[in-house]
């Protein structure tokens, strides 16, 4: 799960788009990002599904974000990782310990900031629009690939966004990646415009207690 959470902190930074004359993609991205813009903050609630394909084995787990400008908090499985946009308090549960990082020395080891993760496809990517798909509900989901531009650099050679037409939301992300292993991750409730305390943001010890706190600024 640890290779899932750093996977996905790996997208949240590294996702964007580059030109690639594909008007109806650019079109629906452009659309994307101008929307999420617009939002305070976000909320969202998530799973992350890892099919290898290798050995045939599938594994699901949930995830919660929340995220205030370059601010975020995020737990999956028995991690959780919070930051104030300076630095970043990584919690192993299972070790009941601490990992204390400055979010520029904390990207440049590992290209995370999960505070991207609804704006991924910015720079860096080619694109394609692939098609529009009516769900039963009748919205609107439109399927957009992006493929790195320098894909000698990347673990995966392919990126699926699935956005809702009506709206104007990302749906799910999926990563094919060239080893193959494919990760989805799904959106399954988001809301925006929260009113978070400031102590979302910001690391306390009395809430962890016990756990040892490695400070590696």
């Amino acid at each position: 799960m640890k290779k899932a959470l750093l996977s996905l902190m790996a997208l949240i930074i590294s996702f964007s788009v580059h030109a690639q004359n594909d008007a109806r993609a650019k079109k629906v991205l452009d659309d994307l990002s101008a929307k999420t813009k617009t939002y305070s903050t976000i909320n969202a609630d998530f799973t992350i599904t890892i099919e290898n394909k290798k050995n045939k084995t599938t594994d699901t787990q949930s995830g919660k974000l929340a995220l205030k400008g370059s601010k975020y908090k995020l737990e999956v499985n028995n991690q959780v990782i919070i930051s104030d946009g300076k630095t970043s308090w990584t919690v192993l549960k299972d070790a009941s310990e601490v990992q204390v990082n400055t979010v520029e020395s904390k990207e440049k080891e590992t290209g995370l900031n999960p505070s991207n993760i609804f704006t991924i496809y910015e720079k860096g990517f080619k694109y394609e629009f692939v098609k529009d798909e009516k769900q039963k509900n009748g919205e609107t989901y439109q399927i957009v690939k992006l493929f790195p531009d320098e894909p000698k650099k990347k673990n995966f050679h392919t990126i699926v966004l699935t956005v809702s037409k009506e709206k104007m939301q990302i749906v799910n992300i999926k990563v094919l990646g060239k080893d193959g292993t494919d990760m989805t991750y799904a959106v399954k409730s988001f809301t925006v415009n929260n009113n978070f305390p400031d102590a979302t943001f910001s690391f306390s010890e009395k809430n962890y207690p016990g756990y040892e706190v490695i400070d590696l600024r």
